[in-house]
């Protein structure tokens, strides 16, 4: 009977390592599958992480652009207002400093309200008895004035209505022509009427509103640093006291050279022999808080009552102006300002045009005191905490690098 061919059977080793094969090939495909899972659920979940923080950074910048926008409408629509502003924050800190000087001066233990309360009294005493005492004064000078135009206007007519030509023109010319008609005067009379109340109503304004800032500034003061992130508090605060300080001295310097103005405008109005010589001190040592232009209007009044002596006096006005001008611009102003706070001349003057066009009359008045604060919010917070700290660190880093390699 043949035999039968017998297949070799696998032996136990054999078979355990074929099956120890096929569990390691199981387990290395679980575990690849497994990972793949795991990183796709890592992406899956930090992209639904990402994606709150990308919408609030979309919305934070959507609102900044929009802040921006309603910002520059404020700055359009309401410059006036905002020159009035800044013009009663500087009354408030000279105000209090004033106060605060006050109550070192005297013995009795005044609180800060009554001191600041004290100073703005007097103020406006000295301000109303001013005005009072200038308007009985040029009363007469300006009736004076009036009649001396009136008798030189006349003369002139005369004069000229003998010339040939002007007999020619007034027969080709109608009188009706020349004269402006009742709607245009009608006109006139309304604008200056409103212009007249605008001004009234923005000093009013500027009164109430340095008022309010001078008895409570740490309401407002509070109000301003709780409207920025909680670590730029103390940086802004420290930048506010500087900012008074610097407005102080500002016009600490603006009134040295207003008096100094005042008394030789005075003095020499004096001796020239003109009307009214106190007023018109006075007066020339206020118009001077405006600098460069302000001299100019002190001095058309003065040429306007020294006219009434004759031609002389006009002249001799007109150039003790210049000399004071050229003093209180060239010697006046820079040595009082070299320990006070420093402007160049050039930006002074630029700076009027601007805060003129974009803010009137108020820009022109405070265009300097706004200029000086401008140029220490830019040297604290531009130079020296950004391009001076971050110039620092760069040459830290530097320096260490270099010496790590030596």
């Amino acid at each position: 009977m043949p035999l039968k061919p017998t297949l070799p059977t696998p032996s136990l080793g054999v078979a355990n390592l074929q099956v120890s094969v096929g569990h390691d090939s199981i387990d290395s495909y679980r575990s690849f599958s497994n990972h793949n899972d795991k990183h796709f659920l890592a992406n899956m979940t930090t992209t639904e992480a990402e994606q709150p923080r990308i919408i609030r950074t979309t919305m934070t910048v959507i609102g900044l652009v929009i802040a921006t926008m309603l910002v520059l409408g404020l700055i359009v629509v309401a410059r006036n207002i905002l020159m009035l502003i800044f013009g009663a924050i500087l009354i408030a800190v000279v105000v209090n400093r004033v106060a605060k000087v006050f109550g070192r001066l005297v013995p009795w233990d005044l609180k800060r309200v009554h001191r600041v309360g004290i100073v703005i009294l007097f103020a406006i005493l000295i301000v109303v008895g001013g005005a009072f005492g200038f308007t009985n004064s040029i009363n007469d000078q300006v009736v004076k004035l009036t009649d001396r135009i009136d008798n030189s206007a006349s003369r002139v007519l005369e004069a000229a209505k003998e010339q040939p030509i002007v007999q020619r023109l007034r027969e080709e010319i109608s009188l009706q022509s020349v004269m402006p008609s009742s709607g245009r005067s009608l006109g006139l009379v309304q604008t200056l009427f409103a212009s007249t109340f605008g001004a009234l109503t923005d000093v009013l304004i500027l009164i109430i509103l340095a008022a309010y800032f001078s008895i409570s500034p740490k309401v407002y003061r509070t109000g301003c640093l709780r409207l920025v992130p909680v670590d730029w508090r103390t940086r802004l605060s420290d930048l506010f006291d500087e900012s008074a300080d610097s407005l102080w001295h500002w016009m600490l310097g603006r009134l040295l050279a207003m008096t100094i103005v005042g008394i030789s405008f005075g003095i020499g109005l004096a001796v020239l022999g003109v009307p009214m010589p106190v007023e018109l001190a006075i007066f020339a040592g206020l118009v001077t808080f405006v600098p460069n232009l302000g001299g100019i209007a002190a001095v058309i009044p003065a040429m306007l009552l020294a006219s009434n002596e004759g031609s002389h006096t006009v002249a001799g006005v007109l150039a003790l102006y210049l000399m004071i001008q050229f003093a209180e611009s060239y010697l006046i102003t820079p040595l009082v300002q070299q320990r006070q706070v420093n402007l160049p001349p050039a930006m002074v003057i630029l700076s009027q045009v601007i805060a003129g066009l974009l803010f009137g009359v108020w820009g022109i008045m405070f265009a300097t005191p706004l200029v000086a604060l401008a140029l220490l919010w830019i040297r604290k917070l531009y130079v020296e905490d950004y391009l001076e700290s971050a110039s620092a660190k760069t040459y830290g880093v530097v320096s260490g690098k270099v010496r790590n390699q030596h």
